[in-house]
C-alpha cells in the first residue's frame, strides 16, 4: 500500500520549524544569554572580593548569604563556582566556560581584571584634613541605653522566618549627634566596612555638593562629555542633574536580571562609562524617572574629571572634601578597570561611617560653624523628582507620591529621606528629631526588611520623645 503524503503539511511544519529556529536565534542575538551569565559571574566574583578584602568575611559564609539568595542568581547559585586566591587579592567566579576574575588592591579597592593581574601603587600619603564633625561615639560598642531600646534592637535582629531571612549585620542610632544604641552581627563590629551598593550614590551626592559649593560645576548645564557635545546630537542637553535624578533618557535601562544595559556596562565592560555615554536616547531628556547605575557612573566620571582625572585624584579629592572633615573612617571605594569610580554600587564603609555621612544631612550640610554643603543643597537632595519618591542620590518622603505617604503613615516623620542599597543597606536621615539610623544587612527579599526597619524607627522616636 502506498502512502500518500500531504505536501501542504510537511511544508508548514518545516516552516514553523524554521521560524522557531529564527526566532531562537534572534532571541538569543538581542537578549544574549552569554552575556547575562558574564553579568552573573561578575556579580559574584565582585561582591566575593568586597566581602573578602575589604569586610573581611569568610567566603563560603558570604556566598550563602550574599550571592546564592539573591532572585536574580538562585536558580544559577548551584551551578556558580568561586575560588580566593588570598595571596594575589585575587577572586574567580565561573559557571561552565564563562569566566571572571577580580583583584583587590589598596589603591582601587575591587575591580574586575582584562587580563593578567595588575600592581597598582597606593594612593601617596597626604597630611589629614581637619575634623570639624565632633567625636559621636568612643571606640566600644555602645549599648542601648534604655531597655525600650533594648528590646527594639532585639526584635530587628531576631529571625522570625527561615524563609526570609532577615540577616541585619548592623544597625546604628545617632541621636542629636551622639550614637544612643548600636548592635552588630557576629563578625561585625564598629570597625567593620560593609558595602553600601546603592547607598554609594549618597555619598556621590555630597562630592557633587562640594564641586557645587566651590563653583567647579554647574549642575544645570549640559555635561562636559566631548562625545555629547557634537553639533546636533540629541544627548547635548543631558545635565549632571538629569544623571542625578535618573531623568537623562539614556537607553540604559536596569531590572537586575543580567540582560539590562545597566548591568552588563557595570559587570561585562572594561570602561563602564564609555559603554553607557555611547548610548542612544530611549526617551525625551528630563521627561521620565528611570533608575539606572549607568547614570550615576557617567556622573562619578565627570567628578573625577573635574578633580584630576584619576582614581588616585578622586580619592584624595572624596578624603579632603568629605570623609576626614566627617571623620569618616575605613572608607573603599572601588573601581572600575578604566579607573571610573563605582558610586553607584561599591562604596564600603563601617556603619559609624555611614551614620556620620547622614549627619552632615541632619545639619542641612553644615557641620559646627563650617559649609560642607553648599546651601540649598540638602533642600535639592530630597526633593521629589516628577513627583516621584527619589530626589537626586536619596529616596524621600516628601512630594506626596503613594511609596512617600505610605512610609509617612507608617511612622517616618514628613520631610525624612534615606540612602538605600541593595540587601537592605539605609541610612535614614530624620532632620525634624535630628536623627540618623543606619541599618545594614544582607536581606535577600523585596523590600529588604524595610517593614522591621519601620517598626524600629517607631521605637527610636517613642524613646526619645521621653
Amino acid at each position: 500500500m502506498v502512502r500518500q503524503v500531504d505536501d501542504g503539511a510537511v511544508w508548514r511544519r518545516h516552516a514553523v520549524s524554521a521560524a522557531i529556529i529564527v526566532a531562537m536565534i534572534w532571541a538569543a542575538a538581542v537578549y544574549r544569554p552569554d552575556r547575562a551569565l558574564r553579568v552573573a559571574v561578575g556579580v559574584t566574583a565582585m561582591d566575593l572580593c568586597v566581602s573578602t578584602f575589604v569586610t573581611g568575611r569568610d567566603v563560603d559564609i558570604s556566598f550563602k548569604e550574599s550571592v546564592a539568595p539573591r532572585p536574580g542568581l538562585r536558580w544559577l547559585a548551584p551551578f556558580l563556582h568561586y575560588e580566593v586566591a588570598p595571596e594575589k587579592g585575587v577572586v574567580q567566579a565561573w559557571i561552565g566556560g564563562v569566566r571572571k576574575r577580580v583583584q583587590w588592591t589598596p589603591a582601587r579597592g575591587c575591580q574586575i581584571l582584562y587580563g593578567a593581574p595588575s600592581e597598582l601603587k597606593p594612593v601617596r600619603a597626604e597630611p589629614a584634613s581637619l575634623a570639624i564633625l565632633p567625636d559621636i561615639a568612643g571606640p566600644a560598642l555602645v549599648p542601648p541605653r534604655t531597655e525600650a531600646l533594648r528590646r527594639a534592637m532585639d526584635d530587628l535582629f531576631t529571625e522570625t522566618n527561615a524563609q526570609r531571612p532577615r540577616r541585619v549585620k548592623a544597625v546604628v542610632v545617632l541621636d542629636h549627634g551622639r550614637v544612643t544604641a548600636e548592635r552588630y552581627a557576629q563578625g561585625y563590629d564598629v570597625m567593620t566596612p560593609i558595602n553600601g551598593w546603592s547607598a554609594s550614590k549618597s555619598v556621590l551626592n555630597a562630592l557633587v555638593g562640594v564641586l557645587v559649593r566651590d563653583g567647579k560645576l554647574d549642575i544645570h548645564t549640559p555635561a562636559n562629555l566631548p562625545l555629547w557635545r557634537k553639533g546636533g546630537d540629541p544627548r547635548g542637553p543631558i545635565t549632571p542633574e538629569h544623571l542625578m535624578r535618573m531623568t537623562s533618557g539614556l537607553s540604559v535601562d536596569q531590572n537586575g536580571s543580567g540582560f539590562d544595559v545597566a548591568s552588563q556596562v557595570l559587570y561585562d565592560e572594561r570602561d563602564s562609562v564609555l559603554a553607557s555615554v555611547h548610548r542612544p536616547l530611549k526617551r525625551p531628556v528630563g521627561a521620565e524617572f528611570h533608575y539606572s547605575d549607568a547614570q550615576t557612573l557617567i556622573l562619578a566620571r565627570l567628578v573625577e574629571n573635574q578633580v584630576g582625572g584619576t582614581p588616585e585624584s578622586f580619592l584624595r579629592f572624596a578624603r579632603r572634601e568629605v570623609f576626614e572633615p566627617l571623620g569618616m573612617t575605613g572608607v573603599t571605594i572601588n573601581f572600575d578597570p578604566s579607573g571610573t569610580p563605582l558610586m553607584s554600587s561599591y562604596v564600603a564603609a563601617p556603619a559609624r561611617s555611614w551614620a556620620r555621612l547622614g549627619q552632615l544631612y541632619v545639619k542641612d550640610g553644615m557641620i559646627g560653624q563650617v559649609r560642607v554643603l553648599p546651601e540649598g543643597w540638602v533642600a535639592f537632595s530630597r526633593r521629589p523628582t516628577l513627583g516621584g519618591q527619589y530626589g537626586a542620590g536619596f529616596w524621600t518622603t516628601s512630594g506626596g507620591s503613594p511609596n512617600a505617604t505610605g512610609l509617612i503613615a507608617a511612622g517616618l516623620p514628613a520631610g525624612s529621606f534615606f540612602a538605600s542599597g541593595n540587601l537592605g543597606q539605609r541610612v535614614y536621615i530624620i532632620p525634624s528629631r535630628e536623627l540618623v539610623i543606619v541599618r545594614m544587612g544582607l536581606t535577600p527579599d523585596e523590600p529588604y526588611g524595610i517593614a522591621e526597619d519601620l517598626k524600629f524607627i517607631r521605637s527610636v522616636l517613642a524613646d526619645q520623645a521621653k
